[in-house]
């Protein structure tokens, strides 16, 4: 009988409510005594912070010791405020607003809390120590050099040019023994065989006179006036470019019987691939095979567009150019084929004769007589005078590659009206 009852109760609906709500306040009042409950908690490590330390740099100071870096606090208070309180939570603050000397002091601090707590809450009870203490020293600057050497070579066909980078120098401040161990700043390029150009903002390290790294630890005393520099090496491709001259053919001389020889006969330049794509070949100038015999040597210089650099460094090429398998035939032609035009009848002309020179075949020059010559000179423009005109010099009724060599001059006089 009494079994039964209890199976009834226990198997009841309303057994199982209070007995559920029974154990939530059981719960309730277990977690409200053991958060509540007042603990004793220590948190190590509590960075110190040092607060308008800008205004220590504007009066030329720094702080170059500090004891201790980190403090250990103790605090009383419940267990879910104590939970909140950890090393990266915390924080403690000393104030250089007002430290204005060189030398030692003692800087009292403040705690700073997470968000949602206060002192009271958290109640400090103790602390490792109460002041910090600091060493404020002399700020000096000194401007340091900016090496950043490319080392990493390039791929074929390419050529890079020496690096390029800002700042060249960099300050360094801080105590002055320990600036004083600072050489130069070294920045580390971490690429090779370029194909491109590159470009980045790099760190450096701080260098002694001998090489060696500065050590974290007087870095960490040192104030840098930059943190990056940044660096560009340029990477350009080169190209074998042809010299070559634009011959002016006339007097015989053809392209299939007059040779050119240029020395150098190609350079190299470097550009950008784009442009030296279809770039293949630089004129050097024109040459008129008029105006020699059989052959003649040139100097010209090799100009290049700006956007291009020669490298191979030549600036100047040797042109022979010579003209072949023609003979020379030489008239002296008298007055009465000497003209002029565009003058003045009354123009006289003062020269007899003129030594006319024609290169052709041979056989071309046997049927060539001073009845087949004339030579012209042009008055236009001329004021009244004796004048040295420039002439020209004509073939008639010969149907050859034949023609004159050089140039040819008349003296006229000009009367006055």
């Amino acid at each position: 009988m009494i079994r039964e009852t209890l199976n009834k109760i226990f198997s009841s609906k309303a057994f199982y409510i209070v007995f559920s709500l029974l154990v939530s306040i059981a719960i309730w009042m277990y977690v409200e005594i053991t958060e509540n409950q007042t603990v004793q908690h220590e948190v190590t490590g509590v960075q110190v912070v040092r607060d308008n330390e800008d205004l220590l740099a504007d009066r030329s100071l720094l702080v170059s010791y500090m004891d201790p870096p980190t403090v250990t606090l103790r605090f009383e208070c419940p267990r879910s405020v104590a939970a909140k309180l950890t090393r990266d939570s915390l924080s403690v603050t000393i104030d250089l607003a007002n430290t204005i000397n060189r030398g030692s002091t003692l800087l009292p601090y403040n705690i700073s809390y997470p968000e949602g707590i206060d002192a009271v809450s958290a109640n400090p009870v103790s602390r490792s120590v109460n002041r910090i203490q600091l060493y404020i020293d002399r700020q000096t600057p000194k401007q340091v050099r900016v090496i950043a050497p490319y080392n990493g070579g390039v791929e074929e066909g390419y050529i890079s040019d020496p690096p390029e980078f800002s700042p060249r120098d960099i300050t360094v401040s801080g105590p002055a023994e320990l600036v004083t161990e600072v050489d130069r700043a070294f920045v580390l390029i971490p690429r090779e065989n370029l194909a491109t150009s590159y470009k980045d903002d790099l760190s450096f390290v701080l260098l002694d006179v001998d090489g060696n790294e500065i050590s974290e630890e007087t870095l960490d005393q040192l104030i840098l006036s930059d943190e990056f520099i940044h660096v560009e090496v340029p990477v350009r491709a080169t190209k074998e470019i042809a010299l070559w001259v634009e011959l002016l053919y006339g007097s015989g001389a053809t392209e299939q019987n007059t040779n050119v020889s240029i020395e150098p006969q190609k350079i190299t330049i470097a550009g950008d691939p784009e442009d030296l794509r279809d770039y293949n070949s630089i004129t050097l100038g024109t040459k008129d095979c008029t105006s020699f015999i059989y052959s003649d040597t040139d100097t010209y210089q090799i100009v290049l567009p700006n956007i291009f650099t020669n490298i191979s460094g030549e600036t100047e090429a040797s042109v022979f150019t010579e003209v072949l398998g023609l003979d020379i035939k030489y008239i002296t032609v008298l007055s009465p084929s000497i003209h002029v035009t565009n003058g003045p009848e009354e123009a006289e002309i003062r020269t007899q004769s003129v030594d006319v020179r024609i290169r052709g075949k041979q056989e071309d020059l046997d049927r060539i007589t001073e009845a087949n010559i004339r030579v012209v000179a042009n008055l236009a423009e001329l004021n009244p005078g004796t004048h040295r005109v420039s002439a020209r010099v004509y073939i008639d009724g010969i149907d050859a590659e034949v023609g004159t060599i050089g140039n040819y001059y008349v003296v006229v006089y000009i009367p006055r009206e």
